[in-house]
């Protein structure tokens, strides 16, 4: 990840998780970094941790439509240039349709797809300018799956992994390198509250967060489109391909969306 020494990378949902661990990562590769979130005294915590880096705290709720605009002026407010762009915040509930408030539905498309296209957007223009720029939108295996049970969440990351793949050939010739982390379960905050209370079978196929982070980190520095962490999920991911959708969709409800 040398490629990173010296930028600066911009990380939402950086207070816990694989934000977090990215940002971890990041630092010990040189990158100064602007870390965003809702929670000011975590991300105050994590950037007083991270040395021989700058770091800067913005404070943000993602899920309000005019942030993503807000968070682009108060970058250029404290003068600095965003060359790696992480689009990790997200949030999903394994429930139902009928089980869960429409606020809550439209609030996991708010954070997980709205505010992502419009970060891209907004940060790929000045990097279009420059011809150079990296872009990490985290998504995730469920891409793959619709889910039953978890329908809403599982279409958010279909949305984010379409967007990604496509924007990975539109914005190469820009020099824009655009990669997509398509993690599967993966041992963080948001796999407990997503879930409510964690399966222990589930919970011993999750991955660790450090080499899931770095999975994606590599990859992107590696130009890659997208990235699977671990062998189990890429497998998973590989058998779509071989069995009728009709299939895919009942294992899948079976297995993750357990709505039965």
């Amino acid at each position: 990840m040398d490629i990173f020494n010296g930028k600066t990378a911009l990380i939402t949902g950086a207070s816990s998780g694989i934000g977090e661990e990215m940002a971890r990562q990041l630092a010990g590769a040189g990158s100064n970094l602007v870390l965003v979130a809702r929670r000011t005294g975590r991300l105050e915590t994590l950037a007083g941790q991270l040395q021989g880096v700058q770091v800067a705290v913005i404070t943000m709720d993602l899920s309000e439509p005019a942030a993503p605009q807000a968070l682009m002026e108060a970058v250029v407010q404290r003068g600095l240039q965003v060359d790696i762009l992480v689009n990790n915040a997200g949030f999903g509930y394994q429930k139902p349709l009928l089980g869960m408030t429409l606020e809550d539905q439209l609030g996991m498309v708010d954070v997980n797809d709205r505010a992502l296209l419009a970060l891209t957007r907004l940060f790929a223009e000045p990097m279009a300018q420059r011809g150079q720029g990296w872009v990490l939108n985290v998504g995730s295996v469920s891409a793959w799956f619709p889910i039953p049970g978890m329908a809403v969440y599982a279409a958010s990351k279909a949305f984010v992994q379409t967007l990604g793949r496509a924007l990975h050939e539109e914005l190469k010739p820009a020099g824009i390198i655009v990669t997509t982390l398509s993690p599967g379960g993966t041992r963080t905050e948001f796999s407990r509250k997503a879930r409510g209370q964690m399966d222990p079978t589930l919970e011993k196929a999750m991955m660790p967060v450090a080499p899931v982070a770095r999975a994606g980190l590599v990859g992107l520095a590696r130009g890659r489109a997208v990235v699977v962490p671990g062998v189990l999920y890429q497998v998973m991911t590989a058998v779509t391909r071989l069995l009728p959708g009709s299939w895919v969709v009942r294992l899948a409800g079976r297995v993750m969306g357990r709505h039965h």
